[in-house]
């Protein structure tokens, strides 16, 4: 069986314990912190791959980061986790965790790249929007690119929506090399 696919489990059997257990909130916050920690530390992620450091010294080294900081819930799945030797999978099984979070609860990502800053209103006119458009819940990320020149990019998922003028003068060089006149 794949990584992927056992992450997938592991993830998924957490999902089902926190609703279970009511706490779902509580064990989401309690991953993410997992995994910003994980993913902001490379020496952790490379003590976990190490095969030298024996698995009871990974099981205390992540004890100390995490005991206090999550519940006892995901202490225990974080234990339960090296002691069947997955410690390699465990940014994929927290991360997984989350994105079958967010679709249970029907929200989407969306990152939204803009050649200026966009202003209080906008952000949340556009928020608007893509939750009426969705259907879902949109959680939502700004930032700036000047290589844009002027615009916005939406990335949500496999979609990408283009309103950049960067793109539009792509496509009008494109219709002049073809010969064509017609603008999108």
């Amino acid at each position: 069986m794949s990584d992927i696919n056992i992450a997938n489990r592991y993830a998924t059997a957490l999902l089902e314990l926190a609703e279970e257990k009511n706490s779902l909130e509580e064990i989401a916050k309690d991953v993410e912190l997992v995994k910003n920690t994980l993913f902001g530390s490379k020496q952790i992620q490379l003590m976990l791959l190490n095969p030298v450091i024996k698995p009871d010294k990974k099981l205390q080294i992540l004890t100390e980061i995490f005991k206090g900081k999550v519940s006892d819930e995901t202490l225990n799945f974080i234990v339960f986790i090296l002691k069947k030797d997955r410690q390699g999978i465990l940014t994929q099984i927290v991360k997984r965790f989350l994105e079958l979070r967010d679709e249970r609860l029907g929200i989407i990502e969306a990152k939204v790249l803009s050649a200026v800053a966009f202003t209080e209103d906008q952000k949340s006119r556009l928020k608007l929007q893509l939750e009426e458009t969705t259907n879902k819940k949109i959680r939502i990320s700004f930032s700036e690119d000047k290589n844009l020149i002027g615009g916005f990019v939406i990335k949500m998922n496999d979609t990408i929506i283009d309103a950049s003028i960067k793109r539009q003068l792509e496509l009008l060089k494109e219709n002049f090399l073809k010969g064509s006149t017609q603008l999108n």
